[in-house]
């Protein structure tokens, strides 16, 4: 299988592809799961009877989930008169839903793991595009949609969670590590396919995984109102800095949404932002 990967070449390879979700299934590699914090912080979200103090309750639990929840708290994405010290300010604040949101959003980086260096590198890139797109995708859905803000910032930081089984399997394949575009370029093909299934294993509402099926073809349009694929398409073009499709068309997202992408839309308040997500 290695055998296949000649230098830095990128061109498609439908039997690396196959050889790699081969890899996947025979090692008995499981698509991730949830951390715990954000389970939980679901079940509370699902439960009519519960409170907000009770999801004060599972976040106190988890320190550095908690920091983190007060930095974004008070960072361009959230930020109003007042500096938010505490937990309780948090929940008032942003509503249950939202903070709920935000912890899934913020323990996936749990998620971003590997073991030798190369791989870490890889995974700490991917992790880093993920959440710039998440901070992205929550400003467009902001300035130019009525669609949920944090719906939007979710789905962006998810968009390419089905690459990180990929990237774990390269970690046995010493050949792949040596050659990241073609890495790269297997996690962009495959991770549309096993995306959808995580998130269909996490009983995430279905949009998640049409944003993960949509996300990687610039050109995709659609008829009807603009939606949350067309928000994570934007906000994966402006991250790469692209106006264009690769064959010279127009996103017709970007036209369906008035997003301008000829001009960067990361400022230093976004930037922040970008940083606060990423933990």
């Amino acid at each position: 299988m290695t055998g296949a990967i000649q230098g830095e070449e990128t061109v498609a390879n439908p039997a690396l592809e196959q050889a790699i979700i081969n890899k996947i299934r025979d090692k008995g590699i499981s698509l991730p799961v949830l951390p715990d914090v954000a389970l939980r912080a679901r079940r509370i979200i699902d439960d009519p009877n519960s409170s907000a103090s009770d999801l004060v309750e599972v976040i106190s639990q988890d320190p550095a989930i908690a920091a983190r929840l007060i930095q974004v708290a008070n960072s361009p994405l959230y930020r109003g008169a007042q500096h938010i010290d505490n937990l309780n300010q948090i929940v008032s604040r942003l509503g249950m839903r939202t903070v709920s949101q935000l912890i899934v959003s913020l323990s996936a980086k749990q998620l971003f793991h590997a073991n030798t260096p190369t791989i870490k590198r890889i995974m700490r890139d991917h992790w880093a595009f993920s959440t710039q797109v998440a901070a992205l995708a929550n400003h467009i859905a902001r300035r130019h949609t009525r669609l949920d803000a944090d719906q939007a910032l979710l789905a962006g930081l998810l968009h390419s969670v089905g690459g990180i089984p990929v990237i774990v399997v390269a970690e046995d394949i010493p050949k792949l590590q040596d050659a990241p575009a073609v890495l790269n370029e297997l996690v962009e093909s495959l991770q549309s396919r096993l995306g959808g299934n995580i998130v269909k294993a996490w009983d995430f509402p279905d949009m998640f995984a049409e944003v993960i099926q949509h996300c990687g073809d610039l050109g995709y349009q659609h008829d009807g109102d603009p939606n949350y694929s067309d928000v994570v398409i934007c906000a994966i073009a402006q991250a790469r800095g692209i106006s264009r499709t690769p064959d010279d068309r127009p996103i017709m997202a970007a036209e369906k949404l008035g997003v301008d992408l000829e001009s960067s839309m990361i400022d230093d308040e976004l930037d922040e932002a970008i940083r606060a997500l990423g933990g």
